[in-house]
C-alpha cells in the first residue's frame, strides 16, 4: 500500500531518521565524560592553569548526522577540545600536540584505540556495538592571545605535510553560542513539547523531563542541516567531484545565518536555497566585483576582487571557510553551486503530498548514487498512468543500466555522470510471474532539451516482445538530470514499479 503523506510529514520523518537515538547518544556522552576526566587529571608540563576540555561540532550544535562513506554509513563523529592551560606566546605547537597524545598513549585502552597522528586531531575508533560505531576526535589546543580573534578563542594546532607543526585559530564555544542565538527562538518553541514526547518514549533513560539533553530537540534550522548534509553525501558519493563536496561547516554557517524563525522544515529549506542561488552569478565569467554588491546581494558568499572566495566565520573574522575554493580553476565553488542546482531539484519541487516510504528510504537509505529520486521529476510534461495501482509488496522490479564504450557495455548506477554521445541500454529484473506488460516513461529535463522539443515524459508500452531479455536502448543527447522508469501492469493493474533511475549527463566532468 502506498504511503501518501504531506511533504513537511515526509522531511520530518526523513530527517528523524538521521538521528542518534537516545540510547547511542547516552553512550557517546559517557565515553566524551570519561576522556573528559581523564584528560583533565593529567600533568602538563608547562600549564600556567588546567585544561578545558569541550565538544564542539554537530554533537554540540544538534546537527549530527551519521556520515556517509563510501556509499554507506560509517561511525559517529565525536568532536572535543583540548585546550591546554599553556601561555601561547611561550609554546610550540608540536608540544601541546605531543603533550595531549602522549596522555592519551598512557592509557593501555585507549592508546590501542588510538589511530595515527592526523594533521590536527588525535583519533580514537570504538569498536562497534549494534552495528554502530563511533570516532572520536581530540583538538589539542591553547587559548589565543588577547587581542587575536574573538572572546573565547583558540590556537588549535596543524600539523603540516612537511612534518612542521602551525597554529590555526579557531572558536568553536564562539561559534556554538551564536548559533544558538540563531537558533534560539525556534528551540524554546520546541523544547517542552519535544522532550515530553522523547520522555514519554525513553523512561528507561531519564527519570524526568530535565533529564532528557537538549541535543533531542530538533528545530526547522537543525532538521534542515541534517537534511542537507546528508543530501551533499548522496549526491557527491562516487562522483568525480567528491572531493569538492561542501564541507558541514560551510553547511551549517550558510544555514544559520540564513534562517529567520520559519516554521516549517520546508519554508526553511526553500529559503535557503533561493538565497544561495542568487549568489550563483558570481560563478559567471563576466563578473566583476563591487563594493556596494559585496555588502548586500552577495554577503554570504563573496568573491573578491582578487578571485578569492569569502565564507566568514561569524565568531572568527579572521578564518575563511572558503579559502580553497579559488584553487584549481574554482573547483570548491562550482561543486558548491552545483549542489544548489541539486537542491532545487531536489527539494523545491516536491509535491505537497509525497510517497513517503520512498522519500525516506531514498534520502535515509539507498546507498548508492541515486540521490533523490523520488522528487526532483516533479515536472508538467510527465505523464501519469491510467491503470489502477495496486502495488504488491511480494513483487520486486528494477532497472539495471549500462553504457557502450569502444569495446563492451559497462554498468553504471543511478545518478552517476554521464558524458553525452554514449549509447544506453536498460534492463530490467523482475520476479513477477507472467504474463505480464511492461511500460516505459522517459523523462528529459533541461534547457537544451526543451530547445529541442525532447522533454518526453509520455508513457509507451514495451515493443521488443522477441527478446528473452527486458531492455529498452536511449542515448545520452541532452545536458541535465533525466529519468527512466518502467512499470509493470498485470490483469490491468500496476503491480509494480521500479522507481526513476537517474541519467545525469554532463558536457564535462
Amino acid at each position: 500500500m502506498v504511503n501518501i503523506v504531506s511533504r513537511e510529514d515526509a522531511l520530518q520523518e526523513a530527517a528523524s531518521k538521521l538521528d542518534i537515538s537516545p540510547s547511542k547518544y547516552k553512550q557517546a556522552i559517557e565515553r566524551f565524560n570519561s576522556m573528559k576526566s581523564f584528560l583533565l587529571e593529567g600533568e602538563y608540563d608547562g600549564a600556567m592553569s588546567p585544561p578545558d576540555v569541550y565538544l564542539q561540532g554537530s554533537f554540540k550544535l544538534g546537527t549530527e548526522i551519521r556520515p556517509f562513506k563510501d556509499s554507506k554509513d560509517s561511525d559517529y563523529d565525536i568532536d572535543l577540545v583540548c585546550c591546554l592551560g599553556h601561555m601561547k606566546q611561550f609554546s610550540q605547537a608540536s608540544t601541546i600536540k605531543n603533550q595531549v597524545g602522549d596522555r592519551i598513549k598512557s592509557n593501555g585502552t585507549y592508546s590501542r584505540m588510538l589511530d595515527d597522528e592526523g594533521k590536527r586531531c588525535w583519533t580514537l575508533n570504538y569498536a562497534e556495538e549494534d552495528n554502530i560505531g563511533f570516532h572520536m576526535d581530540v583538538l589539542p589546543a591553547v587559548n589565543e592571545q588577547s587581542g587575536v580573534g574573538q572572546i573565547h578563542s583558540i590556537a588549535a594546532t596543524n600539523k603540516n605535510q612537511d612534518e612542521s607543526y602551525t597554529w590555526t585559530t579557531s572558536n568553536p564555544k564562539g561559534f556554538a553560542e551564536w548559533f544558538y542565538q540563531r537558533n534560539g527562538e525556534a528551540f524554546q518553541l520546541a523544547k517542552l513539547s519535544q522532550k515530553q514526547q522523547i520522555f514519554n518514549n525513553q523512561r528507561q533513560l531519564f527519570n524526568s523531563i530535565d533529564e532528557v539533553p537538549n541535543i533531542h530537540v530538533k528545530t526547522p534550522l537543525q532538521r534542515a542541516i541534517q537534511i542537507l548534509k546528508r543530501h551533499r553525501d548522496i549526491r557527491f558519493s562516487q562522483s568525480d567531484i567528491e572531493l569538492c563536496k561542501p564541507i558541514s561547516m560551510v553547511i551549517t554557517v550558510l544555514a544559520a545565518s540564513c534562517y529567520r524563525n520559519e516554521n516549517t522544515i520546508y519554508s526553511t529549506l526553500s529559503n535557503l536555497i533561493s538565497l544561495l542561488e542568487q549568489q550563483a552569478a558570481q560563478l559567471n565569467n563576466d563578473f566583476v566585483f563591487n563594493d556596494y554588491f559585496s555588502r548586500s546581494t552577495y554577503n554570504l558568499i563573496t568573491r573578491k576582487s582578487d578571485g578569492t572566495w569569502l565564507i566568514q566565520n561569524p565568531a572568527n573574522p579572521g578564518e575563511n571557510f572558503a579559502d580553497r575554493w579559488h584553487e584549481d580553476d574554482h573547483a570548491r565553488a562550482k561543486a558548491f553551486f552545483q549542489w544548489v542546482s541539486w537542491l532545487k531539484e531536489d527539494f523545491i519541487n516536491i509535491d505537497t503530498f509525497v510517497e513517503n516510504d520512498r522519500f525516506t528510504k531514498s534520502l535515509v537509505d539507498v546507498y548508492r548514487p541515486s540521490n533523490l529520486p523520488a522528487l526532483h521529476f516533479n515536472v508538467q510534461h510527465k505523464e501519469h498512468g491510467g491503470w489502477p495501482v495496486s502495488l504488491n509488496q511480494d513483487y520486486n522490479v528494477e532497472i539495471k543500466a549500462s553504457y557502450k564504450t569502444n569495446v563492451f557495455w559497462k554498468k553504471f548506477e543511478s545518478g552517476q555522470p554521464l558524458l553525452k554521445g554514449k549509447d544506453l541500454k536498460f534492463k530490467v529484473n523482475t520476479n513477477i510471474p507472467k504474463p505480464f506488460d511492461i511500460y516505459w516513461q522517459v523523462v528529459n529535463t533541461g534547457q537544451e532539451a526543451a530547445n529541442a522539443g525532447q522533454l518526453r515524459g509520455e508513457i509507451s508500452e514495451h515493443t521488443n516482445r522477441n527478446s528473452s531479455d527486458i531492455y529498452r536502448t536511449e542515448s545520452t543527447s541532452y545536458t541535465g538530470d533525466h529519468w527512466v522508469e518502467c512499470y509493470v501492469i498485470k490483469n490491468g493493474n500496476c503491480v509494480a514499479r521500479s522507481g526513476e533511475f537517474i541519467v545525469s549527463i554532463r558536457d564535462r566532468f
